[in-house]
């Protein structure tokens, strides 16, 4: 293991991987240590759906993220199995008190540019005859761009090493080592590596690191938010579209899900909070994704396991030909999210040379590409491509530490 290193990038993820490709591109010497295996967490668990975000200051990073996939997907040997266009999606209406759900997530997409329609039952059924007799109608959303998360991040880690990075698997950093307030690498479990900075792209383990290096480090309020998903056999030509039921795909204006605290743990719920839904995504081989599900997460253990019935119960009730398709395994991803929706990128308050990026939320697929990015723009000092002010953790300095 190389001993010394300019920085050292904590985190196999989409995050960790595409900053390490791009500092080891620019020349930096870069050693990135993942605690199990590349994508082993919600980079490689997840949807793989990229979204236009629908708040107005992530539009600049999915778009960079957007140009960066295309351009991989012409360069890496792994298939990405990135669409050309997008899929659309189906936002189907159950009863009349979902149609405002529905509509403010099609507002909040037409806000940002996609085109949206609203659909009667007919016209609904019209585009997705498996859809279940009954339904009131819905809204179809130009939108939902599919890609395989785990052949993305493993992509960035294949690109970090032709540029040099040496990437470690199954080594987990024990501490960030700092003297007098300035970084000095980290303490893993084959030894030290000596390095002047370290990227914080622990995902939701990202506070529980920071806190190795100083006792109360501020600005990394980053909890855990698992989401269980269900594959089946395949089954070809079934769904034409992206299938979600109304109100799953948070609009702007609805309320994110809170953190676990002493009081509701009290009263018996196992992680504070739990929401479920449905969205369902057939994948090119014809085999279906079925989700979703989200909850806190206070454990490395798989929590919430019981909610893989309720999400079958729901998605056969929007299509009820996925009662008879044999499941073939089900997992579940723990997503790192802020407290505001934005992600964390940029130096951490208090130490010199600690450096976050982190906090995506579902999104990280969609921000992933241009986060690394202007990461990497950041911390080597070149003008960033995009204001990196609204992603500083300072603006969590004084408030709760994850």
């Amino acid at each position: 293991m190389r001993k010394h290193a300019h920085v050292v990038v904590v985190g196999g993820g989409i995050l960790g991987c595409g900053v390490a490709a791009e500092l080891a591109g620019r020349g930096a010497a870069v050693v990135l240590v993942e605690r199990d295996q590349i994508a082993a967490g919600a980079s490689g668990r997840n949807h793989g759906l990229i979204f236009k975000p629908e708040h107005p200051q992530l539009g600049g990073l999915a778009h960079a993220s957007a140009e960066i996939y295309r351009e991989l997907a012409t360069r890496t040997a792994l298939d990405l199995s990135l669409d050309e266009a997008p899929r659309g999606l189906v936002i189907a209406v159950a009863e009349e008190s979902q149609w405002p759900a529905a509509a403010r997530e099609a507002t909040a997409a037409a806000r940002v540019g996609t085109s949206t329609q609203r659909l009667d039952e007919a016209g609904l059924r019209e585009l997705e005859p498996a859809l279940a007799p009954g339904l009131l109608g819905g809204f179809l959303i130009e939108d939902g761009i599919r890609i395989d998360p785990a052949a993305l991040t493993l992509a960035f880690a294949e690109e970090a090493r032709a540029a040099g990075a040496e990437v470690l698997t199954h080594t987990e950093v024990k501490q960030v080592l700092v003297r007098k307030g300035r970084v000095q690498g980290v303490a893993t479990d084959d030894g030290i590596v000596a390095a002047a900075t370290v990227v914080n792209a622990a995902g939701p383990w990202a506070a529980r690191l920071a806190r190795t290096a100083q006792a109360d480090v501020p600005g990394v309020p980053i909890a855990g938010i698992r989401g269980w998903l269900l594959l089946t056999d395949a089954r070809p030509g079934l769904l034409a579209h992206l299938v979600e039921s109304a109100g799953w795909h948070l609009a702007p204006e609805d309320p994110g899900p809170g953190r676990a605290t002493v009081g509701l743990l009290a009263g018996g719920c196992a992680t504070g909070w739990r929401d479920i839904g449905s969205l369902i995504q057939q994948n090119r081989g014809g085999h279906i994704l079925l989700g979703g599900s989200r909850a806190g997460s206070l454990t490395d253990e798989p929590e919430g396991a019981e909610v893989v019935g309720e999400i079958a119960r729901r998605a056969a009730a929007l299509v009820p030909a996925l009662a008879d398709i044999p499941v073939t395994s089900a997992w579940s991803g723990v997503r790192p999210t802020s407290p505001d929706g934005l992600p964390l990128i940029g130096w951490v308050p208090g130490i010199d040379g600690l450096f976050l990026a982190g906090g995506h939320g579902g999104q990280g697929v969609t921000l992933g590409g241009g986060s690394a990015r202007l990461a990497a723009q950041m911390m080597l000092g070149e003008a960033p491509f995009e204001d990196p002010a609204p992603f500083d953790p300072i603006r969590f300095a004084a408030g709760s530490v994850g």
